[in-house]
């Protein structure tokens, strides 16, 4: 890295971190930038982005710590990109890629994923990803990983996509009739695993030991539950209370079981029992007491307070060995969204528009309509969103994306097109599409990249790139006729 690109990144970090954490900043930047930072002027560095030349002493403190933390062996690359994490320096958590079609934007979410994972400030990755310089220079093996830790989701959006898709809603089930969708939309999903390793990343050693200790004896109950809901068909809590069946999180109740009070199961939520057991409840008055429960669990405190006795009798005996407790680590968690602008985002997003906001993140929730469940969107999630910008002009995109959203423009690179033919052919159709309609038409280097010979190139011109030029020129036979000849189309229009 130049000198400059360190006095940008450093800047970038101090301004960013809070007043109490400027000077950790600062140490920071010396422990990721050790080995760029050698031979360079600190004294230059540390007056051009923090205003006071003293600072250079506070970067030596970070060259220094890496040094020992390297000689400790206890350098690792999750130590960096932890700190980074937690320091939020990286703030941006709503990202949206957007260009014409082919030139990228759904490649580059890959690398743009990988350059969060590996702690990149925001200035590099932006920088990067709209350069729009390189293909496969990024390991793909941190994508894959993320992946297979099942910390990503993948969606399309289209004019019929709902709020019953990506949030919650009602799906009639395999009998034809109407109910609540358990799981929830892929959007709750992965908001709630987001949300679930935050709050985990954040538990002390105690606290993780005594919920392991309570989900043991909960296990052992549902045990003993779920023979007695095969065998009868629901298991009786009170001559008029009974448990239907058991989600991941809840026991499903009702009450009366010939003519049942409510018309769909209501939900004894796990977390309110733990909660039982956090505050040494010893009876329904108790339960009463309890501020940190919902309000069915104080409405219905006798069927929690049965149930919560019952699991305490049957559970056995649990000891639980501190060696065996490891605290979560904090990771991050991704949902992209391809054609986010062929969507009615108003209709998907719902109440929810206002939560996905930088500083909305973790502090605000709301309760959800279907469920009545709270809900919140966590820090460590991030919205990565590709739009296709001949499908809709930016200035006509609903006005609460925009402002809830950074823009990375991504433009066509013909450097990225190795054949002579096809680069050439690329430049001269986009000048003309440019010239006629708009840049934002221009055709993506991806229509051209994997050309080799000629008779790819015939292909792709007929088969793919004139489709769409008779789309972009519809109506105007001029411009159409130009580019047909460009194309070298000749005798297609002598035939007109």
């Amino acid at each position: 890295m130049t000198e400059q690109e360190l006095i940008n990144e450093l800047k970038k970090m101090y301004e960013t971190a809070d007043d109490k954490k400027q000077v950790a900043s600062i140490h920071l930047f010396g422990i990721k930038y050790a080995d760029e930072l050698k031979n360079k002027s600190l004294k230059n560095i540390a007056e051009q982005a923090t205003g006071k030349s003293s600072y250079y002493s506070e970067i030596n403190k970070g060259m220094s710590l890496k040094s020992l933390l390297n000689e400790s062996n206890l350098l690792k690359s999750d130590i960096i990109k932890n700190d980074i994490i937690n320091n939020n320096l990286f703030k941006t958590k709503n990202i949206m890629l957007y260009g014409a079609p082919g030139v990228g934007k759904t490649h580059n979410y890959k690398r743009l994923i990988t350059m969060i994972e590996n702690g990149e400030s925001e200035k590099t990755i932006f920088d990067t990803i709209s350069k729009n310089e390189t293909t496969n220079n990024f390991d793909n093996s941190i994508f894959e990983t993320i992946k297979n830790e099942k910390r990503i989701e993948f969606v399309t959006f289209h004019q019929s996509y709902s709020y019953e898709d990506f949030i919650e809603g009602f799906r009639p089930n395999e009998n034809g009739d109407i109910e609540l969708d358990k799981k929830g939309g892929v959007f709750k999903r992965i908001a709630d695993k987001a949300r679930e390793n935050l709050e985990e990343s954040q538990k002390e050693k105690i606290q993780v030991k005594e919920e392991i200790t309570f989900r043991q004896k909960l296990d052992s109950f549902i045990e003993k539950l779920e023979i007695e809901i095969e065998k009868k068909g629901y298991y009786e809590i009170t001559d008029a209370a009974y448990i239907s069946s058991i989600d991941s999180d809840a026991f499903r109740y009702n009450i009366r079981k010939e003519n049942p009070t409510y018309k769909y199961d209501l939900r004894m939520k796990f977390e309110d029992l733990f909660e039982f057991e956090k505050n040494k409840v010893s009876s329904r008055q108790d339960v009463k007491k309890l501020e940190t429960i919902n309000s069915l669990a104080n409405q219905h405190a006798t069927y929690y307070y049965k149930v919560f006795n019952e699991i305490i009798l049957n559970s056995k005996d649990i000891k639980i060995n501190d060696k065996d407790i490891n605290n979560v680590e904090q990771k991050n968690f991704y949902i992209v969204i391809d054609e986010i602008n062929r969507g009615n985002i108003s209709k998907i997003f719902g109440e929810l528009i206002t939560l996905i906001e930088e500083d909305k993140r973790d502090a605000y929730e709301v309760t959800l309509p279907y469920s009545k469940d709270k809900f919140k969107i966590p820090s460590n999630l991030y919205i990565i969103a590709t739009m296709n910008s001949t499908d809709k002009s930016i200035a006509t995109i609903d006005i609460a994306l925009r402002r809830r959203f950074t823009f990375l423009k991504m433009k066509p690179n013909s450097d990225l097109v190795e054949n002579k033919e096809a680069k050439d052919l690329m430049k001269e159709l986009n000048k003309h599409i440019s010239n006629a309609i708009s840049e934002d038409y221009a055709l993506g280097h991806s229509y051209f990249i994997k050309i080799e010979n000629e008779d790819d190139l015939k292909f792709v011109k007929e088969y793919k790139i004139k489709p769409l030029l008779e789309e972009y020129f519809y109506g105007d036979e001029d411009n159409y006729k130009k580019a047909l000849k460009i194309l070298g189309f000749e005798d297609e229009l002598n035939k007109k």
